[in-house]
């Protein structure tokens, strides 16, 4: 990375935990906070401050080389910061807690997260811009989409799959080989033991669909 400069893309609760995922592998290039909600700029955020908006990381990176990592908790968001980041020459920072495990044959994209008591096992494919939080697991060849979220404490078994855009709430499983399609979400506590297809919520143990993820839909006719 040829960045002098840090900064966590989001000053919220989520964004908290990157930077604290930064300052616990003592990483001096982390300088503080960039965030969109007029409210937070100017304020200061674990003693770091929140500089500006996008569009004033947009004005730094045309002087400067500097770089992010996505503090940005929901996901069709943390793309959009990703993408506009990536349009502007501002590399995505891989960020990984000191206290994760991981593979050396797993495989990580730019810009997802690690967080502390996460395990990802051998030749996993995590996509770009995800977020595998704290205690979540990712066993063998697993497969996750782009700027998908692993929740805490939630499993994927060995060879599942999780669409992109998709979320696996909080202590929910799915079983080994079993896929989760685009943009859906299961639910806190689910156990997925079929496949469910694009832009659903499922819930329950065995997870069924509940309902269509409507504003998904339709934001994409």
């Amino acid at each position: 990375m040829n960045a002098s400069r840090i900064f966590v893309y989001g000053a919220g609760g989520h964004g908290k935990v990157i930077a604290d995922i930064l300052l616990s592998n003592h990483d001096g290039r982390f300088v503080g906070f960039i965030d969109d909600h007029k409210d937070l700029q100017g304020r200061t955020v674990l003693d770091f401050p929140v500089f500006g908006d996008g569009e004033w990381l947009l004005d730094e990176a045309r002087i400067a080389c500097v770089a992010v990592a996505l503090g940005v908790g929901e996901n069709r968001a943390r793309q959009q910061v990703a993408e506009r980041c990536l349009a502007a020459g501002i590399e995505l920072v891989t960020a990984i807690h000191p206290r994760a495990v991981i593979s050396r044959a797993a495989n990580l994209g730019a810009g997802t997260v690690v967080m502390a008591g996460a395990v990802v096992n051998p030749c996993a494919r995590v996509g770009v811009g995800v977020i595998v939080n704290t205690g979540a697991v990712v066993d063998h060849d697993t497969v996750i989409g782009d700027f998908a979220h692993v929740s805490s404490n939630a499993t994927m078994g060995g060879a599942s799959q999780l669409g992109p855009l998709s979320q696996l709430g909080l202590g929910a499983v799915v079983l080994p080989g079993i896929r989760v399609g685009a943009r859906s979400i299961v639910g806190a506590g689910g156990v997925v033991v079929r496949d469910l297809p694009n832009d659903v919520v499922a819930i329950g143990v065995p997870a069924r669909i509940h309902r269509t993820v409507e504003s998904q839909v339709a934001a994409r006719r």
